[in-house]
C-alpha cells in the first residue's frame, strides 16, 4: 500500500510541475497499471491479472473506440 500512494504521489508532482496533458495522462496509466501489478502480485490468484498493455496500446484502442459509430 505504501508503494501504492509513493505512486500517486509522484503522479501529483508530475501534474503540478507543468507537465504536458499527454505526459501526465501516460504518467497516470503507468502508475494504475504499477498499483494494479502490486495487487496481482499481493494475490496471484486475481482474475485480472493478465498481459499488461502499453500506453501507446491503450491509446489506440480508446481513439479507435471514440471514432466507432454508436
Amino acid at each position: 500500500m505504501d508503494r501504492s500512494i509513493c505512486l500517486l504521489c509522484l503522479a501529483l508532482v508530475a501534474l503540478i510541475s507543468g507537465c504536458s496533458s499527454e505526459t501526465a495522462k501516460r504518467t497516470a496509466y503507468e502508475t494504475l497499471q504499477n498499483v494494479r501489478e502490486q495487487e496481482c502480485l499481493k494475490n496471484p490468484s486475481a482474475t485480472d491479472c493478465g498481459k499488461r498493455n502499453s500506453y501507446e496500446d491503450y491509446e489506440r484502442q480508446r481513439k479507435a473506440l471514440e471514432k466507432a459509430p454508436e
